[in-house]
């Protein structure tokens, strides 16, 4: 059975206010031990998990911080998946997400996003609150679960063929940018359409977003003709988006 320990959002804002109020030379105590992955304070339970969490960071660390965000969604979501028990439900619970980055993963947590935002660092903090657990769409390691989960092809191999020349802003585009909500059928199929296309560029892909969630407001696009298929077929020519004429998925 997976484990699925939980730190409430006041239990975690405590722990991280703690790290924060550590002197300099305590604090560079605690990083030390971190960057040498020395983590010892939580459950048994995780030992396994965290052993493949870490050890799939160090290899894809050297390819840049895009490929090793994908590399540990991919570690975290076969271990965190539906066929696993892990439900719906339990993937929206940021309890959990927030025990598995302040109590589990700290040290790569920390190591990803090590600048603290403004008011916390103007105040002499050390940590990044939001990536840790104080934002729900923010904390690091619910974003890539929810990256991989959104972008599902039906195989892990697919998965990446989809998402491999994509970059860090396509997460926090596709994460952050949900309207009323995930449609699932739609996320999936865009993700899938958007590697076809031609012309990226580092804005294109919030600019699809935003005007997915522009569209969504009158337009349901389970609906359309052909469904999502269809829908984002009429998205992508409203913004004059070409995309390759191949569809790997009917030619193979």
């Amino acid at each position: 059975m997976i484990p699925t320990k939980k730190l409430t959002k006041d239990q975690a804002k405590h722990l991280i206010d703690d790290i924060d109020k550590l002197s300099a030379p305590l604090f560079d105590e605690l990083i030390a031990k971190w960057k040498n992955n020395i983590v010892d304070d939580f459950s048994f339970e995780y030992n396994e998990l965290r052993n493949k969490v870490i050890a799939v960071y160090k290899e894809s660390k050297p390819f840049g911080w895009y490929e090793t965000d994908l590399k540990v969604g991919f570690a975290l979501y076969r271990e965190f998946n539906p066929a696993n028990g892990f439900s719906f439900v339990l993937a929206s619970d940021d309890d959990i997400w927030r025990y598995l980055s302040c109590k589990v993963f700290p040290d790569i947590t920390y190591e990803r996003y090590p600048t603290p935002e403004k008011e916390i660092l103007e105040q002499g903090g050390h940590i990044n609150h939001k990536r840790f657990y104080s934002h729900t769409r923010r904390i690091w390691l619910k974003t890539l679960w929810w990256y991989i989960f959104l972008s599902w092809q039906g195989s892990e191999a697919e998965t990446y063929d989809v998402l491999r020349r994509f970059g860090v802003d396509t997460i926090s585009d596709l994460i952050e940018r949900t309207g009323q909500g995930y449609r699932l059928a739609l996320y999936r199929q865009l993700m899938y359409d958007y590697s076809r296309v031609k012309n990226k560029n580092t804005d294109l892909f919030n600019t699809i977003q935003k005007q997915n969630l522009v569209n969504c407001r009158t337009t349901e696009p389970a609906l359309v003709k052909d469904a999502e298929k269809g829908y984002l077929g009429m998205l992508f020519r409203q913004l004059s988006i070409e995309i390759d004429d191949v569809d790997r998925r009917t030619n193979e």
